[in-house]
């Protein structure tokens, strides 16, 4: 991915300029658009491919909150974090697609049948380099065997750097039950990782 902020270890200074770039976007500046979509598109593409493992629908759901949000350009919303936007956007655009595309009823379980496995990306590169490739070998198993909602909480949490609270809204969740879930997962972890348990932990006081 083309990280415009590879510059920038804090998080908050990340969120500060994408919300800057955003506040340009608003105020009707195309580069700044350009900015958005650059930085997000691959992202974006990764996300989805946790969702479903239909790409064309992954791609054809990236392409579709862009398109959106081009044609809402002259009243873009304003948001707090441009990540947690495009993400809970995005999801409701690739649960809306598939339920067009397989003629199903409203259900906001229609992800439940699709069990993605977790990749180290660009993400959880950080996570990477703490452990020898042998551990991350073990850990990507462990990991795999979590259930899925658990999966997804805790990319979602630890990989994708959002808060309980913007974790609980992606998933559509309350924050409680959103602590327990991820709770649930660390603790089946902390038995065979108690190193990357702690270092979960760590990073999301950070």
């Amino acid at each position: 991915m083309k990280d415009l902020f590879h510059q920038y270890e804090d998080k908050n200074k990340i969120n500060a300029a994408l919300a800057g770039i955003w506040d340009n976007f608003r105020n009707g500046q195309e580069n700044a658009f350009v900015l958005i979509y650059n930085q997000f598109i691959d992202t974006l593409y990764n996300y989805g491919e946790r969702l479903t493992d239909d790409r064309e629908l992954i791609k054809d759901s990236v392409q579709d909150l862009f398109v959106d949000l081009w044609k809402n350009k002259e009243k873009p919303p304003q948001v707090t974090s441009v990540k947690y936007y495009l993400f809970k956007a995005y999801k409701r655009k690739v649960i809306k697609n598939l339920i067009r595309k397989r003629k199903l009823p409203i259900d906001k379980n229609i992800l439940e049948d699709y069990n993605f496995e977790i990749v180290f990306s660009h993400e959880s590169e950080l996570i990477a380099r703490q452990i020898s490739e042998h551990e991350q070998k073990r850990l990507l198993r462990s990991l795999n065997k979590l259930p899925r909602r658990q999966k997804e909480a805790i990319t979602l949490k630890f990989l994708d750097g959002f808060s309980y609270q913007e974790v609980a809204s992606i998933m559509s969740m309350n924050v409680k039950s959103t602590y327990n879930l991820i709770y649930r997962a660390l603790a089946m972890l902390k038995d065979h990782f108690p190193e990357f348990t702690l270092l979960l932990l760590f990073r999301s006081m950070c």
